[in-house]
């Protein structure tokens, strides 16, 4: 990006964080009116953090949010403009013997990222120092930076009086603000960029953000609970809509099959594909950056389990040990399903290891436990988007099994057990370290009840163009 006309965010605004000593005074100001402890509860309640989250904090001052969360996530990054402020964290971090954690001297505007490589953005009391045409852009590179469906959980001071009433709203804010933050309350208005709360969600719409939910917990400030919201914003070729219902995307299946002559068996192969190419490229860095080798496929016996028996070929030429678990009887496949279960078979060469059928509930306890002690990732191929309501036995033991197990979960389009259109949940769900979801985005993964059990959110190719079907 060309920089001579960008906004020099580390001519901070307002109180400024360089200064060694107001760097280290920053929290026995802050903790007056700020529970760090249970600030750092509620995030991790409305955004669903979990140990699978990859997060980003800008404006992380001295860790109020990074320290913990390097304790729950699997990454953590912090970004601030003070080296002073960088400098305590650090001191913190190191004293805590606390890892992963990532720290950039940087801000909104020069933060360094890949696309959708986080989970959950979070900002507190830091956006307010940019002007509004730059908190725009803020918003699109952060909106840039999550996942799909992945949250943005915003906490600022934001104005919410009627604009006439400007001169009494101020008094009052400004009255809430000393009392608890002593005259630094003052620089809000004076010299930094609050902005009105209509404003500010008109910001957060447009960048690509549902605002999913809204909390005042202070009196002068607003939290926002975000989510990179699919129906705004095209993540597809050519505005295609990427974002649909279980029976829509069932209905599209058939119509590339009925009216472009796609064979639903080709449909399957460039599921499998890209399922298994997603998994190659973020397993590592989605456990911790150990090396998967050895990965089991529990397949059930559906197109969900067909999708399973192809990916088997794929991840074994990617150079991974597989083993295939399918819980019903050889007879019991049809169509497409049973053909990849066919090429599985004959692949195996006979190798009773590489391809177990078990439907006994002590023989299926017995291989998956033994399956899942051996592997070092699980493969949920077991239900797709024709699941529904509670799960029933043997798959309800069998989810059990493997979220019990303690190994990381890769789920088939949507987590067995969950609901694709709600995200709800009846009884037992996969939890799921990562799920890619094939061919659009089922508006049920994207619901903040759902992230436990989704985990990373992909989309899968299925080799065609969606926009003319989903329009």
């Amino acid at each position: 990006m060309q920089t001579k006309w960008l906004y020099d965010e580390f001519k901070s605004s307002g109180v400024s964080y360089e200064a060694t000593s107001t760097a280290a005074a920053f929290d026995s100001r802050h903790e007056h009116f700020r529970d760090y402890t249970a600030e750092f509860a509620q995030i991790c309640e409305r955004t669903g953090l979990n140990s699978a989250s990859a997060t980003l904090d800008v404006g992380c001052g001295s860790g109020a949010f990074v320290l913990p969360a390097s304790k729950l996530c699997r990454r953590v990054t912090g970004v601030d403009i003070s080296e002073a402020m960088l400098s305590v964290l650090r001191s913190k971090a190191s004293s805590k013997e606390l890892e992963r954690i990532e720290l950039q001297h940087a801000g909104f505007l020069t933060f360094e990222s890949t696309p959708e490589s986080y989970d959950v953005v979070v900002s507190s009391l830091a956006l307010h120092h940019l002007p509004d045409f730059w908190k725009g852009v803020a918003l699109e590179r952060i909106w840039t930076c999550l996942r799909q469906g992945g949250v943005f959980y915003l906490v600022d001071v934001v104005f919410d009086f009627p604009a006439h009433l400007w001169r009494e709203g101020v008094e009052t804010l400004l009255e809430n603000m000393v009392s608890a933050a002593g005259t630094e309350g003052y620089k809000h208005v004076q010299s930094e960029y609050s902005a009105y709360d209509w404003a500010m969600r008109e910001l957060l719409e447009r960048a690509g953000f549902t605002i999913e939910s809204t909390y005042r917990d202070l009196s002068f400030t607003h939290t926002y609970v975000c989510r990179k919201s699919l129906a705004c914003r095209s993540a597809g070729p050519k505005g295609q809509r990427l974002l649909t219902s279980c029976q829509k995307i069932r209905e599209v299946d058939a119509a590339l099959s009925s009216r472009w002559g796609m064979p639903t068996l080709l449909l399957m192969e460039n599921a499998a594909r890209s399922l298994a190419d997603q998994f190659h490229a973020h397993a590592r860095e989605l456990n911790g950056g150990l090396e998967p080798r050895r990965v089991l496929l529990c397949c059930g016996k559906g197109n969900n389990a067909g999708d399973g028996f192809a990916m088997f070929r794929r991840l074994e030429y990617l150079g991974y040990d597989c083993r295939v678990l399918a819980f019903a009887p050889p007879e019991s496949y049809r169509a497409d399903a049973k053909t990849n279960l066919e090429i599985v078979r004959r692949a195996t060469g006979g190798q009773a290891s590489k391809l177990i059928f078990c439907t006994d509930p002590l023989e299926i306890r017995a291989s998956l436990e033994s399956g899942l002690q051996w592997c070092d990732w699980s493969v949920d191929a077991l239900l797709g988007t024709g699941g529904k309501g509670a799960l029933r036995s043997p798959y309800n033991e069998i989810v059990t099994l493997m979220n019990a197990s303690g190994k990381p979960i890769y789920s088939v389009d949507i987590p067995s057990g969950l609901n694709g259109d709600t995200g709800e949940v009846d009884g037992v769900a996969i939890r799921a370290r990562m799920t890619t979801t094939l061919g659009a985005y089922k508006e049920g993964l994207l619901q903040r009840v759902a992230q436990a059990y989704v985990g990373a959110l992909f989309l899968g190719d299925i080799g065609a163009p969606l926009g003319e079907f989903l329009a």
